[in-house]
């Protein structure tokens, strides 16, 4: 059985596609997406433009908001003063500013009607006019919307009462539960690209070899020897299991000598659960063998599944915090690669979903159930025996 698995290996090895996809792939798509989403560490702050329009004079009790704009300036803000709220809007449209910020004629009179009457009708207001669809721009309104809020909380608690004057339509969106300081990228990407190189291995390799040598009557041969269906399907485990490892070996070696990937990768909770992630990707290799006939149906079907389960399943990006369409997220949450790909990280300390410990076991584990009874109930026919 052992010399079985020996053959196998060598036999994957000799071909290019055995030796590029499992073993450098991997790297190289690590460091592409590591030096294109991350910066490296770099603390190099970040200044946005805001051109301010003030259609008055500030006086009184709004005098404050001048102290505010002070103190944010020259970060994360650089301020220029515009006498025209067209000519700012018309730079903002040419992307030679980040957001305007318009403090409406009136302002003054109303804030201060406010504050001496505690009355809520003719509320003071601000307005911040950002571009629709541009990130850096929404992303400079929603900060400067934050800090005003900020401001105008302390100022009315010291006024004597709680009343908010920014009136900026900001649309929600939900926040990682990961702490911006402890994020670190090639942490958080290092177990999706073990994950990838493995489905990749268990997807193709293990069903494709299954399907082939039981078309072309390789597998009769092979029991022609004495060899059993067992001993033989158990060689073929064997040799996938150590491609599966050496590519991790190597991942691992690139991640902790280049991009210092955290230690943790090293712990045991850690290992046991790529242990636990192995053997449910060997399982839904397994069930393409139970479902399919054909080695040329099954390559369609691994295609279109190793997309699904490296994409939807949030290898490189959190796609269940961006709002998607309903069906998307119901197989995103269906998949076994969401729950797999995450556990990992959370013990990693990157994860950015709120899915329990019994949600991120059970899920991989109905569906390696489901594999392990297909492939039981089909093992002669996908052997060769029928």
């Amino acid at each position: 059985m052992f010399k079985l698995a020996k053959a196998f290996l060598l036999d994957s090895v000799r071909d290019f596609n055995g030796v590029f996809w499992p073993f450098v792939f991997p790297l190289f798509l690590f460091f592409v997406l590591t030096s294109v989403f991350w910066s490296g560490g770099s603390t190099e702050s970040v200044n946005f433009k805001v051109g301010v329009v003030f259609e008055e004079r500030l006086v009184g009790f709004a005098e404050f908001l001048n102290q505010v704009l002070k103190a944010v300036q020259p970060e994360p803000f650089q301020l220029s003063e515009y006498d025209s709220f067209e000519k700012a809007l018309e730079d903002l449209k040419r992307k030679k500013l980040d957001v305007v910020l318009k403090v409406p004629a009136g302002f003054s009179g109303r804030l201060t009607w406010t504050v001496l009457t505690k009355q809520e009708r003719n509320l003071p207001e601000l307005e911040i006019h950002c571009l629709k669809a541009q990130q850096e721009s929404e992303m400079a309104g929603q900060l400067l919307q934050m800090i005003l809020e900020q401001a105008n909380l302390e100022f009315f608690k010291r006024a004597g009462f709680v009343r908010s004057y920014v009136e900026v339509q900001i649309q929600e969106k939900p926040v990682s539960n990961v702490e911006e300081s402890d994020f670190h990228y090639p942490t958080y990407l290092f177990p999706a690209v073990i994950l990838m190189s493995w489905l990749a291995i268990c997807l193709f390799n293990l069903p494709l070899n299954i399907l082939y040598n039981r078309e072309v009557g390789i597998n009769k041969r092979f029991f022609t020897t004495g060899l059993s269906s067992f001993e033989y399907f158990t060689s073929l485990l064997l040799s996938m299991g150590v491609i599966m490892v050496v590519s991790c070996v190597l991942i691992y070696a690139f991640g902790l000598l280049v991009y210092k990937v955290r230690p943790s990768s090293l712990s045991f909770e850690f290992i046991l659960k790529l242990l636990f992630t192995m053997v449910v990707f060997f399982g839904l290799g397994m069930m393409i063998t139970a479902l399919f006939k054909k080695s040329s149906s099954a390559l369609v079907f691994s295609q279109v599944a190793n997309q699904l389960l490296m994409f939807l399943g949030g290898f490189y990006f959190p796609l269940l915090n961006f709002n998607l369409p309903k069906p998307l997220e119901w197989i995103c949450l269906a998949l076994p690669t969401t729950y797999l790909v995450e556990d990992l990280r959370k013990s990693l300390g990157q994860n950015v979903y709120s899915f329990s410990s019994l949600q991120t076991f059970l899920v991989p584990t109905a569906w390696l159930v489901l594999a392990l009874i297909l492939f039981t109930v089909n093992f002669k026919r996908v052997m060769g025996h029928e």
